[in-house]
């Protein structure tokens, strides 16, 4: 019979690192909140984008938004509500935090009469490339001068920059908030009135 050894083996260096961190308790994953407009965009696979053009509000004021951003329309409230809660969902089910509500990203084209929209209700403003393929959706437009932030509409910040003081429509500039650092917050600001 042999004798078993019994001395523990003694780990350095990066073997050592290896087995104290598989020792270590799993830290719990932090999920990032997101807008609808910031998830679609990622799980797209789309690049995000650094800068804009600069465009005219329904406030009258100045905004930089991404170039070719578009706006899914609906026949109904009750269609955008219902497609923008299935969006969200799906997004949900992929493991995306949604900050957004359906509510907020629905308006009447209403209020954009120089717009000149198609139908009467309005989705979010999405970048260029990352739509939705929905049978709720009954059109996509362009977002034209004062075809965004009507007084009292919610800005959505990570794809709608304010425009740097004397820039003129038509120029390009950069997208302050850019998108990842602001699509954390949602939509949250609110254009005045």
């Amino acid at each position: 019979m042999t004798a078993a050894r019994t001395s523990a083996l003694a780990l350095s260096g990066i073997a050592a690192a290896k087995r104290a961190a598989a020792r270590r308790p799993a830290v719990a994953r932090t999920a990032a909140v997101v807008s609808i407009a910031g998830a679609v965009l990622a799980l797209s696979g789309c690049a995000p984008t650094d800068e804009g053009i600069v465009i005219e509000g329904a406030d009258g004021q100045k905004y930089v938004i991404p170039d070719n951003a578009e706006r899914p329309m609906y026949d109904s409230k009750e269609a955008c509500i219902a497609d923008v809660t299935a969006q969200i969902q799906q997004l949900q089910a992929q493991g995306e935090t949604i900050a957004d509500k359906p509510e907020d990203l629905c308006e009447s084209s209403e209020a954009y009469p120089q717009a000149h929209y198609a139908h009467p209700w309005l989705g979010p403003i999405i970048f260029a490339g990352s739509r939705w393929n929905s049978p709720n959706v009954a059109g996509w437009s362009g977002v034209p001068s004062a075809g965004f932030a009507a007084p009292g509409a919610k800005l959505q910040p990570d794809v709608v920059s304010p425009a740097p003081a004397g820039a003129a429509a038509g120029e390009r500039a950069p997208l302050k908030s850019g998108f990842g650092s602001s699509g954390k917050s949602g939509f949250g600001s609110s254009v005045g009135g």
